[in-house]
């Protein structure tokens, strides 16, 4: 033991390779980011279940396409997880233990949801899709995007993290704005269950938001990341990138106000106005919605004969299917 003054300092001999007891990092660089988020405490106090008095669901049928829509968006929790937790940033503790009790209240976030279209008669959902891009943004999603991932992570690393937080901070963002737009057309019960799932979203938003400006403001190469990662064509109202088959009818009717669209970019804005060119990548696909859908309501569309045989027109493919079964591509299994 060597004495220093009035303090004393043990003397190591490090084994080859450590620097200053430290093999991989560096003890200039925090090896842990830590926000003022109380990570701890989010995992205590994380909600389960949702109860729905089922007797008293009312529930419109465009109200309950748009829901519909919203519960494929909430139901995509484990493949968000996935690709999350696929690369680099599953390395991040504080992220990973979040991750855990997000996914377990986006379960039952979207159980309440499910419950709600259940009691209302809502079974069916859209046919998939059939265009070859969405085909192949499919194949991308389930077997190429768990193998790329944890490669291109690997050559980022952790500034590859800064991209995933602004990415889940606009999306969870966004899926908040979308909930609470659909709340004036409910009542009853109904109303009540989503006013619930809109308020629980409130820590969700906050925390991802918290940790991607905090990564976005203390690097240049982060915030290159995180702008590259809200770029085309990421979009963040869809399951893993993937469109919805009725997509531009839904978001169409949810954000028909304008007042919607503006807390919609103003969402979007908590990160954009932190990145070059402010980015609004859900304000951009809900305007791409609004033009798709009134190109659709100005076509006549040709004439086509239903299943009863009555008369129709290739328009009406915007208007719900009941007769489907519901299609659950983001395998929670609700």
């Amino acid at each position: 033991m060597v004495m220093q003054g009035s303090r004393s300092a043990v003397d190591v001999e490090h084994p080859p390779g450590h620097v200053d007891g430290r093999l991989f990092s560096d003890a200039d660089h925090p090896t842990v980011l830590v926000t003022d988020f109380d990570v701890p405490g989010y995992l205590e106090q994380a909600r389960g279940r949702i109860p729905v008095d089922r007797e008293r669901i009312d529930l419109p049928a465009e109200a309950a396409r748009d829901l519909g829509f919203l519960w494929r968006l909430e139901n995509s929790a484990l493949a968000e997880t996935r690709a999350l937790l696929a690369s680099w940033t599953a390395n991040e503790a504080r992220i990973t233990a979040f991750v855990t009790a997000w996914g377990y209240e986006r379960y039952w976030l979207a159980k309440a949801l499910r419950d709600v279209l259940d009691a209302g008669g809502a079974t069916g959902s859209p046919a998939p899709s059939r265009v070859p891009s969405t085909r192949l943004r499919e194949v991308w999603v389930e077997r190429a995007l768990p193998i790329v991932a944890p490669i291109v992570g690997g050559v980022v690393r952790e500034p590859v993290t800064a991209g995933h937080m602004a990415r889940l901070a606009v999306q969870e963002g966004a899926l908040q704005v979308a909930e609470a737009a659909l709340l004036p057309r409910l009542n009853g019960e109904a109303r009540r269950v989503l006013a619930e799932v809109v308020e629980r979203r409130e820590e969700i938003v906050r925390f991802f938001r918290t940790e991607a400006i905090a990564r976005i403001t203390r690097s240049r190469r982060e915030a290159v990341l995180a702008r590259i990662h809200l770029g085309w064509p990421w979009a963040p109202l869809r399951v893993v990138g993937v469109p919805e088959p009725d997509e531009a009818a839904a978001l169409a009717s949810l954000f028909a106000e304008g007042s919607d669209r503006r807390a919609l970019t103003a969402s979007d804005a908590v990160i954009g106005q932190q990145l070059a060119g402010n980015p609004q990548p859900s304000a951009d696909e809900v305007r791409a919605a609004l033009r798709t859908a009134r190109r659709r309501q100005g076509s006549p569309g040709r004439r086509r004969v239903t299943k009863d045989g009555r008369p129709g027109t290739a328009g009406s493919r915007l208007r719900p299917n009941r007769s489907r079964p519901v299609r659950d591509r983001s395998e929670n299994g609700l």
